[in-house]
């Protein structure tokens, strides 16, 4: 699908803001702030919503939660202490996170677009659309940050409560429910649907699957049988294909390229590098094509990568990523690694063997995956699959903290007060000074997620065992 305009361009001229100066302390830049147009249409709105959250998902903090987990390495500048949990933590990092999950694109436009779809009463399409994008906005907050403001959030509270994260995940998962509904009412679409061009089945297949993958990421280990049962019901109706990938979308105009490849070619250049540990996963799993697709080999002929904080230096590999390429958002191999995962948590092992050699198959990769040996070997295998392949996702951070898989080994030279992979951002500087509900003191970990001392091999888990409880 080809981008009809420059979505950077889209995202912050979506409305004519209203022009007049009824006395000297009123009139356009004095009472009205031109950054925050209150005259948009859904339409409009709905352009500059997609186009923000595609930045947010491929750049800057998000790219902190891939790199946390080994996923891209860091070994530059402030991208190496990154890399070696020196820095990352702070509420100014975490700032542009908040900020974008909340503000013009975030949730405060969704819920613009969302109430003036409900007084139109003939767009449900779209409505359910804009309910999808709620979720994976909002189930995506609870994963960060814990406790996040959602029921008094955009209602016009100055400062809103944080409610607890069950309580967030039990909303997104209740409004996957009516958008679900909403998107089989066939009824109209958006003006501009970037994703699926308002095709009510492949973002019906998105809502299963992000239903999924907020039920998966409530599970707490062994205790979790009813969690594991009622995420495989949905992952089986959720994304069925490669063509229902929910994915950013770009072209090579200055303003719709791909911000990770825009990163990586820019002043920034050089700060971060392959990771020996992503390479050597595909290469253990002769995930040979999704190799080639990734990366391209080193001047030494071999796909090389680097530690975390450690460039491998001349013969390092560089990444295949393009000014246009896509970045997967919810993704079809997510949907099908988590089905294989469920199989074999539920106890269908057999099973959970044919989704993964299947999806294999499909993905066009000839050489058969080794046989998996020891303790839980096809678990570990089928989770490294969805590491491999859901490329600088923060999917794969979250499912680092869930499972401990990879079980990645603490960087060299980290730092010696924060002996394990940080657990969450803290919350934003901007709500942080402004907001006298943000939480005090801050945990160091998300109450949902389990501490992992051991990996399901057995070993112990190196980047987390260290790690203080909440």
């Amino acid at each position: 699908m080809k981008i009809s305009r420059t979505l950077l361009l889209a995202a912050i001229l979506p409305a004519v803001v209203a022009t007049g100066c009824n006395s000297f302390l009123e009139g356009t830049g004095i009472t009205t702030n031109p950054n925050k147009p209150t005259n948009a249409t859904a339409d409009q709105l709905w352009v500059g919503v997609q186009a923000a959250q595609m930045a947010q998902w491929e750049a800057y903090p998000f790219n902190l939660l891939p790199l946390w987990a080994q996923q891209i390495q860091g070994v530059q500048r402030q991208w190496q202490n990154y890399a070696q949990y020196r820095s990352g933590t702070d509420n100014l990092t975490a700032d542009p996170a908040w900020n974008g999950a909340y503000t013009g694109g975030g949730f405060a436009d969704i819920k613009r677009i969302e109430n003036e779809l409900n007084s139109a009463g003939n767009k449900r399409l779209f409505l359910g659309e804009a309910r999808v994008m709620e979720a994976l906005v909002m189930g995506t907050n609870a994963d960060i940050w814990g406790d996040v403001p959602y029921s008094q959030a955009a209602q016009g509270v100055a400062n809103p409560t944080f409610d607890k994260q069950a309580d967030v995940y039990a909303h997104v998962l209740a409004v996957l429910d009516s958008a679900i509904a909403d998107l089989a009412a066939d009824q109209n679409g958006a003006a501009t649907d970037f994703f699926f061009g308002n095709d009510a089945t492949k973002w019906t297949g998105v809502a299963h699957t992000l239903k999924g993958r907020y039920l998966l990421h409530q599970s707490r280990g062994a205790d979790s049988s009813t969690q594991f049962a009622a995420a495989l019901t949905e992952a089986q109706s959720g994304i069925s294909s490669e063509a229902g990938t929910m994915q950013s979308v770009h072209t090579g105009d200055v303003g719709a390229q791909n911000l990770f490849y825009v990163f990586l070619t820019g002043p920034r250049a050089g700060d971060v590098e392959p990771s020996a540990i992503h390479i050597g996963i595909m290469q253990a799993l002769n995930d040979n094509v999704l190799l080639a697709a990734t990366y391209n080999k080193g001047t030494a002929g071999t796909y090389v990568g680097s530690a975390a904080g450690q460039t491998a230096g001349t013969t390092v590999s560089t990444f295949a990523i393009k000014i246009d390429s896509p970045i997967g958002l919810v993704t079809f191999a997510e949907n099908q690694m988590m089905i294989a995962e469920l199989q074999y948590r539920t106890g269908n092992a057999g099973a959970a063997a044919t989704t993964f050699a299947s999806f294999r198959t499909a993905a066009g990769e000839t050489i058969a995956a080794p046989a998996p040996g020891g303790t839980n070997g096809l678990l570990i295998q089928i989770l490294e699959e969805k590491y491999a392949r859901d490329f600088i996702n923060p999917n794969v951070f979250f499912d680092y903290m869930r499972t401990c898989v990879p079980n990645i080994p603490m960087p060299a030279a980290h730092s010696d007060a924060f002996n394990w992979v940080p657990a969450r951002f803290v919350y934003g500087y901007t709500e942080d000074i402004s907001n006298p509900n943000v939480p005090t003191p801050e945990p160091n970990a998300n109450a949902n997620t389990p501490l992992n001392a051991k990996d399901p091999a057995g070993a112990v888990c190196a980047g987390q065992a260290n790690r203080l409880t909440p």
